[in-house]
């Protein structure tokens, strides 16, 4: 189990007073606290409550127990870009995640580029927030407005985060809300951010870098250096090897065997890229809760 984050601010604002700093009517329950006790989550990436032949079906609780029994303990769902009639099925694998105990990260949108259509769809953004915001529980849910932005500079996407987290807030007033910086949530595009006007809010890097324990380590400094200069909580919410091994499973295992123990020792929870879609990173042989064998040894240690 990992310790808490560290105090909120070096100004004395300790972790209790969060609470207060949430939007009228927050959850009692801090969940950046409970956030903090994460160690190793998982991607289930896009279509995963939809099946193989792309015919949605429903996972089940039993299959979402499995999961976390494997050494998994929180997940990360990214809703596509198809049609509202999805929205249900993913309604119902947050219901069956939250009954097995494991806390969701969920995106309402995938890839917004600058300038792209997606980026203007205020109306679309606004009537998800509105789904998932009336039917999730505050104090498991963390919701986020895109999955990855990719916005040319940093002034030019601040405005666009805002307005996103303002979308949100308007349609779910008690959940705490991610975002991450305008260069696909890299960690090199954290540290020009400054954190949104939101007080009820945590910053998401999203790392593929692979490397030695020492490099691990360097390149997480500075999200690790903002986090204690704003007293704003992060997570890596998509986490892997070095993208030249994103095929190669016994390569990606070792990068993961040198770093978790690196984002672990930050007090940095970390969400594995990805359970399923394609081969990019697999981690599980079939379409079933259980990893390969060298993944849940991995979590084991």
């Amino acid at each position: 189990m990992l310790p808490a984050f560290p105090p909120v601010s070096r100004r004395g604002l300790l972790a209790a007073s969060l609470t207060a700093a949430a939007p009228a009517g927050a959850q009692p329950v801090d969940l950046r606290q409970r956030l903090a006790r994460l160690r190793c989550g998982v991607n289930l990436e896009r279509w995963f409550p939809v099946a193989r032949d792309n015919h949605p079906r429903r996972l089940g609780r039993a299959w979402w127990r499995e999961l976390r029994g494997a050494g998994f303990d929180h997940a990360r769902l990214i809703v596509p870009a198809a049609g509202q009639e999805l929205f249900g099925w993913f309604h119902d694998a947050i219901e069956d995640a939250m009954a097995a105990g494991m806390p969701v990260l969920l995106a309402l949108q995938d890839i917004v580029h600058q300038g792209s259509p997606e980026s203007r769809d205020w109306d679309g953004l606004a009537a998800r927030a509105r789904f998932f915001g009336a039917r999730t529980d505050p104090a498991m849910v963390v919701l986020a407005p895109v999955n990855e932005p990719a916005f040319e500079r940093t002034e030019t996407w601040l405005p666009v985060r805002d307005r996103m987290l303002a979308t949100l807030r308007a349609a779910a007033p008690r959940h705490l809300l991610m975002w991450g910086g305008r260069e696909w949530n890299s960690i090199r595009s954290l540290p020009d951010l400054a954190p949104p006007a939101d007080p009820w809010t945590i910053a998401e890097v999203h790392d593929y870098g692979g490397g030695t324990a020492r490099e691990v380590r360097d390149r997480f400094a500075p999200a690790i250096a903002w986090r204690e200069r704003h007293g704003i909580p992060v997570i890596c919410a998509e986490y892997n090897g070095s993208g030249t091994k994103q095929q190669r499973r016994e390569q990606w295992i070792e990068d993961l065997r040198v770093g978790l123990p690196v984002l672990q020792s930050l007090n940095l929870p970390a969400t594995l890229w990805s359970y399923s879609h394609g081969g990019w990173y697999r981690l599980q042989p079939e379409d079933g809760p259980a990893p390969y064998p060298e993944v849940r040894r991995l979590l084991a240690a």
